[in-house]
């Protein structure tokens, strides 16, 4: 039987991050340097939040604050929603809906590994899908 995808599997394992004091000029630039959508927020060395470029536009930009007098902590989402690297990457995408986000940071045993996205999750779409006929089809055959 096959194993069922986990999150471990997929995830961006180079995690990005920059601390809740730094300001949003600093965090943007950090997002650009390194081609990704989001950083992770640590304060004091644990994980505080998440910043996406969407956070930076409709927080910051739009509010007309300084970014480089804005600190990250004052626009980052608090408390973000996070994954065990165990879970399914079904159970990733159902709580990225539930939740209404796009990223989520990923936690082993709670220490941070990494973040999974929306579009990790489309990336591998085709084998989820082979992953998901070939279960269908093992049950077809069992219950002729």
């Amino acid at each position: 039987m096959a194993a069922v995808p986990q999150v471990r599997d997929y995830m961006t394992m180079r995690v990005v991050s920059v601390d809740a004091s730094d300001s949003v000029y600093n965090a943007a630039d950090v997002i650009i340097k390194n081609n990704v959508g989001c950083v992770v927020i640590t304060e004091y060395g644990d994980l505080a939040g998440i910043l996406t470029k969407g956070d930076i536009l409709r927080n910051s930009l739009l509010k007309l604050l300084d970014p480089k007098k804005t600190k990250v902590g004052s626009i980052m989402t608090k408390s973000p929603v996070t994954i065990e690297a165990s879970a399914s990457l079904e159970d990733a995408a159902k709580l990225m809906t539930e939740k209404n986000v796009t990223k989520l940071p990923v936690l082993d045993e709670g220490t941070l590994v990494g973040v999974i996205s929306a579009s990790d999750i489309i990336r591998i779409e085709p084998t989820y899908v082979s992953y998901l006929r070939g279960l269908i089809e093992r049950n077809v055959y069992r219950s002729n």
